[in-house]
Formats: structure tokens, C-alpha cells, sequence
């Protein structure tokens, strides 16, 4: 008798059970009036834009995609390649409007493709062709809605307010205020290739167990050229803005640090106590608008907007690289493609005939075929010269005599020459030329290869 009381039961729980499903996922789903499908078509604005971009706003009925001072847009830098991205500023201001977030970079769209919102909580970006470039990926994950916070932060949630989605989980090259950069993958910046290309650039910000890195990609290997490596600072670093004092009168530029424990402070614009702290700037405004970004020339900037003033209103407030931080000279793309940089200035373009002229057109000297050494090529010498992997590399390998450091170098391929610290008998090696930085210490000397 149980046993057939028992087999009664069995579809009378699964039909309960599937009801609830049903009722659950109808629950979660975006209320009809709520979707929308945006085709990218129509005319351009007219405001001054970034990247000399033309740009398409994104609104309708029922979204307007607008949280002072933050909308979004597709925008493009040639002609019929779009990129889904948000912006920042105030049209009626007059000033440059900046993009702060781009969702498909590296794969634009064309001219009538659609962004879709469904009642099935997904936010997808397809081409005109029906490919699907980019989406969200949160179909039937309980999104009720999609909403443009007033930090810029694109945010698609629950029937609760509970983020299922967040642009702040995948910066590209920029931070804003309340965005971090964490331990993991996408959770990084990478520069854009140039002002017009904005498919990822050659330079990354890093977050790992060593420390907060910059790295410049070259044939394979990653170069360090700046940040704050050597230190743990924790699982994430976050950008913020905060009041130097109870009257807002002042604002500080922070990254944050080890927020797992009682917080510490990476960058800081004024000196505490804490050994960790490092001085930036302050700013006697309101610094609530602000982005750091890390450029398309490899440096890592802030910008803040400031009212008050009729015009450049997208204030530059930090520069990692420049005369009050990291010497500028220090930036490997100072000089383009190469040069010899003194005291932020490109004063020569070294050559085996001693320093040149530098101008735009100064690039490193060409180089034999790889031949494990046995190429036809020599060195010419600059005396007073350091590589920006200097003070990473804590001057390369050594001690070893300038003979046997010039022998490596034959066998390497990748090298194009090496700096050799007399008084130290260390020898560094480097795969890149880039700027080369005038040392006062005549004991340090670089050799450059170059074809005979």
C-alpha cells in the first residue's frame, strides 16, 4: 500500500516542482516594457569628443541612458567600425567629452548593428550580419534590470537591486572612482594601440601577489617599466576620491589597497605616517569625477573635471611619468621610437656617428639577420646612458666583464644592446630600445648593435 502511495506521489512532486520553476523564472524575468532592441543608425553628434570620434547616443522610450555625467553611446574613429562604450561629460558645457569604458574593442560593429535587452535578461550586441560581438551572458540569471549608476558604473540587477552584471568587473584601460583592478585575468588595463586604433595596446597595469606592475608587451615578453612592484598589496586596488577634511574643501586621489584589512594607502596626494603611502597631488576641488587611465603612450594618468573654468575642463591631476613622479624620461615611447632623453626632452638621436639631432624620424639602427652571433655587426657607444629596465632589473647580471657581456649579447637574437655599469661590472641586456635616459654617472655606458 505505501509503495503505491509512494509511486502516486512521485509525479504529484515533480509537477509541484516544475510549477515552481515556471513561476520562479516568469518572476525573473525583464518586464516587456522594459527590453529594447537600439539599431545603430541615424545621425552623429555634434559635441567635441575624444578621439575626434563621431558618435551615436543610445536612448529611447523608455531608457536614456544618462546619469550625470555619464551616457552611453556607440562611437567610432573610421569610418563603419563601432564601438559600444560609455562617455563623460556635459554636452552643454562645450568641453571635451571623454570615453571612459568600451565593451567590444577589439571586434567593432558595423552600421545597423542592434543591442538588444530581452525579457530573458541577456544584453547582447550583434553585428548587422546577426554575429553575436559581445554580450553580458546573463541569460535567465534572474535580471529584472538595467540601470546607469551615477558613477558610470553600467549595472544590469535583480527584483532585489542585487548587481548580476557590472561594466566595473571589466575595465579596459581606464578606472573610475569605486573601480579596481583585482588578482585575475580581465581585471587589469591594457592600453589602446593609438588615439584611432582602440583594439588593446602594448601596455598593462597588473595586480599579483609581487605588486602593482606596468608592462610593455615586446616579441613576447613582458617588459616592466613602471608601477609599484615588490610589494603584496593585496587581492584588489581600488581608484578613489575622497575629502582631504570634513568641509570637502580639498579632494584626494587615492589607490586603495589591501581592503581585506584595515586599509592602507598605495597613492596618496599628501604624506602620512605609513611607510606605504606615496605622494601624488592635491586638488583644492571636487575630485568626485574623476579617471585614471592608462594611455595609449604607456603613461598613467588621471583627469578630473573641474567646473569652474571655461574650457579643458577634463583637468589632468596625475601623471606617473613627469616632473614631479617619475622623471618623464623614463617613459619608454618619451622619444617614440627611439632617442636619448634629458630632463624630459628628446636631445639626440644616437648613431655610430656620435648623437644626432633627434627628431620624430630617429629609430633604433637595423640589425643583421639572427645568425647565433656570427652576423656582421658591431656597437657603437653612448657614454652617460641608463635603460628604463634599469632600476627593475637592479642593473642586470653581473659582475661580468664588458667582453663577455658584448659575447651574450652576439648569441642573442633578441638583443639589440646592453648598458654596462663600469663601477659595478653589471651588464643588462635589452630586447627594446625605446628612450634612452641621459645618466649623469659617465661609468655607465650603453652598447648599441648595429649592422656593418
Amino acid at each position: 500500500m505505501a509503495t503505491r502511495f509512494h509511486l502516486l506521489l512521485r509525479p504529484l512532486c515533480f509537477l509541484v516542482f516544475t510549477v515552481l520553476l515556471a513561476a520562479i523564472a516568469t518572476q525573473a524575468q525583464v518586464p516587456a516594457n522594459a527590453t529594447f532592441h537600439f539599431i545603430n543608425q541615424g545621425e552623429f553628434g555634434d559635441r567635441i569628443i575624444e578621439y575626434d570620434a563621431s558618435y551615436r547616443v543610445i536612448r529611447n522610450d523608455v531608457y536614456t541612458f544618462y546619469t550625470f555625467p555619464f551616457r552611453l553611446c556607440f562611437y567610432n574613429t573610421t569610418p563603419d567600425s563601432f564601438i559600444f562604450a560609455i562617455r563623460a561629460g556635459i554636452p552643454n558645457d562645450e568641453s571635451l567629452m571623454r570615453w571612459v569604458w568600451d565593451a567590444n574593442r577589439n571586434d567593432p560593429v558595423r552600421e545597423n548593428a542592434t543591442l538588444t535587452f530581452g525579457r530573458d535578461g541577456n544584453f547582447v550586441l550583434a553585428d548587422v550580419d546577426g554575429r553575436v560581438v559581445w554580450q553580458t551572458n546573463t541569460k535567465n540569471r534572474g535580471v529584472t534590470g538595467i540601470k546607469m549608476l551615477p558613477n558610470g558604473n553600467l549595472i544590469l540587477h535583480d527584483k532585489n537591486g542585487k548587481f548580476i552584471w557590472q561594466s566595473f568587473d571589466y575595465p579596459t584601460d581606464t578606472l573610475l572612482v569605486g573601480q579596481s583592478i583585482r588578482i585575475g585575468g580581465r581585471y587589469k588595463l591594457i592600453s589602446r594601440k593609438s588615439e584611432i586604433d582602440g583594439s588593446d595596446g602594448p601596455y598593462s597595469l597588473v595586480l599579483d601577489r609581487t605588486g602593482l606592475t606596468m608592462f610593455l608587451s615586446h616579441d613576447g615578453q613582458l617588459l616592466t617599466y613602471g608601477g609599484w612592484p615588490g610589494t603584496d598589496h593585496g587581492s584588489r586596488v581600488t581608484f578613489a576620491a575622497e575629502p582631504e577634511n570634513d568641509n570637502a574643501t580639498a579632494y584626494e586621489l587615492l589607490l586603495l589597497v589591501n581592503q581585506d584589512t584595515p586599509r592602507r594607502r598605495l597613492l596618496q596626494v599628501r604624506p602620512i605616517r605609513s611607510a606605504r603611502a606615496l605622494n601624488l597631488n592635491k586638488l583644492n576641488y571636487n575630485a568626485t569625477y574623476s579617471f585614471l587611465r592608462l594611455s595609449h603612450d604607456g603613461n598613467l594618468k588621471a583627469f578630473t573635471y573641474y567646473a569652474k573654468v571655461s574650457y579643458l575642463k577634463w583637468e589632468e591631476s596625475f601623471a606617473f611619468f613627469s616632473s614631479y613622479f617619475i622623471r618623464e624620461c623614463a617613459l619608454p615611447s618619451k622619444c617614440g621610437a627611439y632617442g636619448y632623453c634629458n630632463r624630459g626632452m628628446c636631445v639626440a638621436c644616437p648613431s655610430p656617428k656620435g648623437l644626432l639631432g633627434w627628431s620624430e624620424s630617429c629609430a633604433p639602427p637595423k640589425t643583421p639577420p639572427c645568425s647565433g652571433g656570427k652576423g656582421k655587426f658591431g656597437y657603437y657607444k653612448i657614454v652617460g646612458v641608463e635603460h628604463f629596465l634599469n632600476p627593475y632589473k637592479e642593473d642586470g647580471e653581473g659582475p661580468i666583464k664588458v667582453g663577455d657581456c658584448r659575447a651574450k649579447c652576439d648569441r642573442d637574437c633578441k638583443c639589440l644592446g646592453f648598458i654596462y655599469k663600469e663601477y659595478s661590472s653589471k651588464c643588462l641586456r635589452v630586447p627594446l630600445l625605446g628612450t634612452l635616459i641621459k645618466d649623469v654617472n659617465s661609468s655607465s655606458v650603453g652598447y648599441i648593435k648595429y649592422s656593418i
